[in-house]
């Protein structure tokens, strides 16, 4: 039996409407925490976190600040026998067409083996999603069973109370244009807090790997939300977030009578376009300090709300600006790692949606950043789509968002297999965003192998299924000389007699910091170099344990401390920009800094303690 630790008493309570011996609150946390690991059920285990956090936000985020690794992180035990891989195309393009990913004819579907019991919950969502009933240890607030909460939302989204009338989710559609200004003023008398500090808004068109999922999307911009609180220590009840319903293309929703948001077809982009402008300068005239994220905006929206709204208001895509700069930060550690020089490295991405394209964009600053000239930089990219090698002159006519990086060369090669690309241009890097399990073959990773010493592979793509490879894959193809990062957690791989472990370049090192330091700068934008400070930031903060044992990124378990140094780093990079409203943070020195970030962190637990003492 493991140790239990002596929990402090609580007085025994009168007779009222709970019992008497209810505890403290790290003694409501460990309830809380054994109730969770006696549920097998994934989606079970989230709806119970989703109205424990409801109920008790206390005991919700004391359990998850508590138990980060489990929540957010466990490690995917999926190897390369667990997969039943067909013969594989060239794949998908992540929002390529901004809608649902396409699939390559060709490619037969990637299928989890599953327990012998049968699943309670829908079986292709589990699929889908990437879970397997047989691997209990998989995160429950995040990827991939967040993606099965999506789903399935329609199932989970709880009645409304009866009596309790507090906004603590918003979900908006086109017919609310008219009152927009009007519902939006009317939140502050309806929220936990008068004054939000950061919303995650989706209309969920693109979620995750698993495409459009209508108003599901809400449970993305809870969970990402959720994050922002435990790995960030940002205020909960200064929190929102918001769903968008412009509708669904997926067949699916649109025949459901069950279906909680509007059956019907997804409105133009023009008309999203002209509903988000209202909603924009609404949102900022009422709450002229919050932090708005945008979250799995399908391609042909994500960046022209971006590139609109980022130099008046404080907001980031993070798809495209949040996933650049986590890894931005593993790739600047792999090149340290690597033995090749800056100047030689050449980095290939599969996936050229808004979350390939937003990375690779993160890097080429960073390659100016270091004394690269913007054609220098853009010369070290190649980007493979679902058409092959994106060029210009490759006869098709390329969307906006790939043709600064699209190859430039007249007589630039049509190649259309990733295979081809990787033996024409021998990368030290690859990288993949397709959403297309499985297409970094063995021949692939052996070829990557064979022109370096220590070649890097970043499998990002979401949910595991659908990530490009497995990490005892990339082992095994390389013979052990991957540097390693994906998407998804996986469990440490023994091959030939040591041991490796798997980089995660996951979202959350990035974003909660990035909102904590733009909330207590108070930033009126978010330009490009508070993202590269945040990716400096998170790559410099790794322990000497951790680079001793060649490790990516930091141990997810000191996920709290890092967020304070890397909000220190956005801070001052807010301070140096001049984009910073809280003036009065330019007077303290760094140790000063620190105590305040520190001072305005939330914990459930220390501020419980406060408030007894």
């Amino acid at each position: 039996m493991p140790h239990r630790t002596a929990l402090p008493r609580a007085p025994i309570l009168p007779g009222g409407p709970e019992p008497a011996n209810l505890g403290t609150l790290p003694l409501l946390i460990e309830r809380a925490l054994a109730r969770l690991r006696s549920i097998s059920d994934p989606l079970c285990q989230y709806t119970y976190l989703a109205a424990l956090r409801s109920r008790s936000p206390d005991v919700f985020y004391g359990l998850v600040g508590g138990n980060m690794k489990e929540c957010t992180v466990r490690r995917v035990s999926l190897s390369s026998e667990a997969v039943k891989r067909g013969k594989r195309g060239l794949g998908t393009d992540r929002g390529d067409s901004g809608r649902a990913p396409r699939t390559t004819v060709g490619r037969k579907a990637r299928s989890l083996r599953t327990s012998s019991h049968s699943c309670r919950l829908l079986p292709e969502s589990l699929q889908t999603a990437g879970i397997s009933l047989s691997n209990p240890a998989q995160p429950i607030i995040y990827t991939p069973i967040i993606g099965l909460a999506c789903q399935n939302w329609s199932l989970i989204h709880p009645p409304p109370p009866s009596n309790d009338q507090t906004v603590r989710s918003l979900y908006l559609n086109y017919a609310d244009l008219p009152n927009l200004g009007e519902i939006i003023k009317g939140l502050k008398t309806t929220m936990p807090h008068d004054q939000m500090e950061i919303s995650v808004v989706t209309d969920g068109s693109r979620v995750l790997g698993l495409g459009d999922l209508g108003v599901g999307g809400m449970g993305i911009s809870q969970g990402k939300l959720s994050l922002y609180v435990a790995a960030g220590g940002v205020n909960p009840k200064a929190t929102l977030p918001i769903a968008i319903d412009f509708g669904t293309d997926n067949e699916k929703l649109l025949a459901d009578p069950l279906y909680v948001g509007l059956r019907q077809r997804r409105l133009p982009d023009d008309k999203c376009e002209e509903f988000m402008d209202v909603f924009m300068r609404e949102m900022h005239k009422e709450f002229p300090n919050m932090i708005i994220q945008f979250e799995d905006w399908h391609t042909t929206l994500a960046f022209p709300l971006l590139h609109k709204n980022r130099d008046i208001y404080p907001c980031f895509n993070d798809d495209i600006q949040g996933t650049g700069a986590v890894v931005l930060a593993g790739a600047i550690r792999a090149f340290a790692l690597n033995g090749v020089p800056l100047k030689d490295q050449k980095i290939l991405f599969f996936g050229a949606g808004s979350s390939g394209v937003g990375v690779a964009e993160t890097i080429v600053k960073y390659f100016e950043h270091q004394g690269c000239t913007e054609q220098e930089a853009k010369d070290k990219f190649w980007l493979v789509d679902s058409k092959g090698l994106v060029a210009h002159n490759r006869g098709d006519k390329l969307p906006i968002h790939k043709q600064y990086l699209a190859r430039a060369e007249p007589d630039a090669p049509k190649l259309r297999t990733l295979k081809e690309v990787v033996e024409h241009v021998k990368p030290t890097a690859l990288l993949g965003l397709s959403t297309v399990g499985g297409t970094f073959t063995k021949e692939i990773l052996q070829l990557m192998a064979s022109y370096n010493k220590r070649p890097i592979v970043f499998a990002l793509s979401n949910p595991v299924a659908q990530a490009e490879c497995t990490f005892e894959e990339a082992v095994e193809g390389t013979d052990g000389r991957v540097l390693f990062a994906a998407g998804s957690p996986f469990d440490p791989v023994s091959y030939q007699g040591k041991r490796y472990e798997a980089g995660q370049g996951n979202n959350m090192y990035c974003f909660p910091p990035l909102g904590l330091g733009a909330i207590l700068a108070r930033v009126k934008s978010i330009p490009e170099d508070l993202i590269h400070a945040c990716s400096l930031g998170l790559a410099s903060s790794l322990s000497p344990d951790e680079l001793e044992r060649d490790l990516l990124y930091p141990d997810i378990e000191r996920i709290r401390e890092v967020s304070v140094q890397v909000a220190m780093q956005v801070i001052r990079k807010a301070q140096e920009l001049e984009v910073d409203r809280n003036v009065d943070l330019r007077q303290l020195d760094d140790k000063q800094l620190e105590h305040y970030i520190r001072s305005k962190s939330y914990h459930p637990l220390i501020d419980a303690e406060e408030v007894r003492s």
